[in-house]
């Protein structure tokens, strides 16, 4: 008997995409195996940048002292499997020039690739297919005040990382680009902020999320004036959160009585 291999949600988007704008709109940008870091510029805003992954930051909760890693989404703590790979390619498409499409594209593997050393239990490959990918790179349309968005682990067949403008209008935050990406990859692994854990029900993020190890002002996944760096404290809470598995019942692993959910990346 032929086996007919039936196309995935994923490829028959992009092939329909592809119909209508031309496959010169889906081209991404090759994958290269070695990035270098740029010179370091120190950044300091006169704002904090906004990440909209999340809703913004409540004003009166921008405050260094709260920041905290954290996890969870209304009823459920999303992840990956542990062990997964998560798959990514870039879009050269969309950007101001050929040459901010693969800045981007190389801070974000810069950016994965310190997510890869801190062996938190998922890990980031660069992909030149965006059939393979679980999320693509692409910019986004003007978005003020805002440098790039991501998402939190789920079971769609692609998801979409956006840089925007902002994240190229200065060479400072130009040239850190790959630690904002740092904290984006955060969102995906399933990080949030630190604002999060507050216990107004009538901010976005509520009692929603849970805390999963220690504070630490420093947090990638704190809102700044100056680049997020990932420090060690997220490693270990990172790996803590990957390395929760189902109990001798098969029940999953849980926070504070939340469910821990693993999405396998399509």
């Amino acid at each position: 008997m032929v086996s007919i291999e039936t196309p995935n949600t994923k490829e028959t988007v992009l092939d329909a995409v592809a119909e209508v704008v031309g496959e010169d709109a889906l081209a991404t940008i090759s994958p290269t195996s070695k990035v270098e870091k740029p010179t370091a510029e120190k950044v300091h805003a006169a704002f904090a940048p906004v990440c909209v992954t999340q809703q913004p930051i409540p004003t009166n909760f921008n405050r260094g002292d709260v920041s905290q890693l954290f996890v969870g989404l209304e009823k459920e703590i999303p992840r990956w499997v542990p062990g997964s790979v998560i798959k990514y390619a870039a879009w050269k498409a969309g950007f101001e020039s050929s040459k901010d499409a693969e800045h981007a594209a190389k801070h974000l593997k810069l950016a994965a690739d310190e997510w890869n050393k801190a062996d938190v239990g998922v890990t980031f490959e660069w992909v030149e297919d965006p059939k393979d990918a679980t999320f693509i790179l692409a910019h986004g349309p003007r978005n003020p005040g805002v440098l790039a968005s991501a998402f939190f682990p789920n079971h769609k067949d692609l998801n979409i990382m956006f840089v925007y403008a902002d994240a190229f209008a200065t060479n400072a935050w130009k040239n850190s680009m790959w630690k904002v990406f740092m904290h984006e990859l955060g969102h995906v692994l399933g990080l949030r902020h630190e604002f999060a854990l507050d216990e107004d029900k009538n901010l976005p993020e509520g009692q929603r999320a849970k805390l999963i190890g220690v504070l630490n002002q420093d947090s990638v996944m704190n809102y700044k004036p100056t680049a997020p760096e990932l420090q060690k404290s997220d490693i270990i809470s990172t790996r803590l959160f990957y390395g929760l598995r189902a109990d001798s019942e098969g029940n999953p692993p849980n926070i504070n009585m939340t469910d821990v959910v693993d999405y396998t990346p399509m």
